[in-house]
């Protein structure tokens, strides 16, 4: 192999060492969205890792064979896959068989077409390879891969018609929202050049170097802000996470910003605050004796969230702990009361946002542990 071979295979395992680790982070009620996320990166590192074993020829070796022509599986899951996780972070929508196994029917299609190929054992592989009899197996076509790469076009361009509008007037967030849509869709585009340079006999198949080099440098950028800035991900803006952009916006030297954090959490801790219903902006900011508006600032810079979330988490981590000491003692209604929720509603709601889970579901699974 050569030393840029290497490298790319390098890129390829990191990747896949990525997608491990994001699958396991664990972020409360975005564990879903992460895990999405997680098949999007082995996706993506799966075909670096084809493309760089095809370039080198080790697919025909016997310890490769089962790899070759399943470059077309992460085509066909790339883009659903991407949908899903957009979906998923801008309004929590989850993944339904019923309502869209439409998105895998291209995935569906590859598999059964291609099928004849994969199930052979590794010695008939390789022996036709070696005499050429690939086609009796095997029908491959350009139009197949052409349609897929157009399929991952239209997602992109129905990401960005649809889900931004999501975002209101949050300009930082829709640049980042079509930043990673927009990189999504160099992807794409990179297939579809690629493809239609083949088509005219400019390049070969040999010569889709520029594609993987895409996957990695998108790979790289999509990791690196999603273990460093991983709010972004969750709807939340670069001005609220960025260290120069937040402490400009709150009017705050960092040290002090940092002071005030520790102060509201020391408060959160002793005085629990969150347990009176009627807490509002204000009574938080004369307890720390700022003005109302830093207040604000220091719970969207450091904490990622606005007031209401930040408290209603300190109040479902209450229920969470009334549930699990006095779980059969209370009904539903009284430890939500008692957690400092004004009604029934928004204490299902927002214990199901952080949670992912009901109340109820919740206190069930507690019980059922007990037994």
């Amino acid at each position: 192999m050569t030393t840029w071979e290497i490298i790319l295979l390098f890129l390829g395992f990191q990747a896949l060492l990525l997608s491990f680790l994001f699958f396991f982070k664990r972020s409360n009620s975005f564990n879903y969205a992460n895990r999405l996320f997680s098949l999007f990166l082995f996706l993506c590192g799966w075909s670096i890792i084809y493309n760089t074993l095809y370039w080198s020829k080790k697919l025909y070796e016997p310890s490769f064979i089962h790899l070759n022509f399943t470059y077309v599986i992460p085509m066909s899951l790339i883009g659903p896959i991407f949908f899903f996780y957009i979906r998923n972070s801008t309004n929590g929508i989850r993944i339904s068989l019923q309502r869209d196994i439409i998105h895998f029917v291209p995935f569906l299609f590859i598999v059964l077409k291609y099928s004849p190929y994969y199930f052979l054992s590794s010695s008939m592989k390789l022996a036709a390879v070696g005499n050429k009899s690939l086609l009796n197996f095997i029908q491959p076509s350009d139009w197949y891969e052409i349609g897929l790469v157009l399929l991952m076009a239209i997602y992109g361009i129905y990401i960005m018609i649809k889900y931004t509008k999501y975002f209101g007037n949050d300009a930082d967030l829709k640049l980042w929202t079509r930043a990673i849509t927009f990189g999504y869709l160099g992807c794409a585009l990179s297939f579809i050049v690629f493809y239609a340079l083949l088509l005219t006999g400019i390049l070969t198949t040999e010569q889709d170097y520029h594609i993987t080099l895409f996957l990695c440098i998108s790979v790289l950028i999509s990791a690196y802000f999603a273990f460093n800035f991983p709010a972004i991900f969750y709807g939340k803006s670069l001005g609220e996470i960025v260290p120069f952009i937040k402490y400009k916006k709150t009017g705050l030297s960092e040290s002090y910003s940092n002071e005030l954090k520790e102060n509201l959490l020391d408060h959160m801790l002793k005085e629990k605050p969150f347990l009176n219903r009627e807490l509002r902006l204000d009574d938080l900011a004369d307890a720390l004796g700022i003005g109302r508006h830093h207040a604000s600032q220091i719970i969207n810079a450091h904490f990622c969230t606005n007031f209401f979330d930040f408290i209603n988490l300190y109040r479902v981590e209450e229920a969470i702990r009334l549930l699990e000491e006095k779980g059969s003692a209370l009904n539903l209604a009284e430890i939500g009361f008692l957690s400092g929720f004004n009604n029934t509603v928004s204490f299902n709601k927002a214990f199901k946002k952080n949670t992912g889970v009901t109340p109820s579901k919740f206190r069930k699974e507690i019980m059922s542990d007990n037994l």
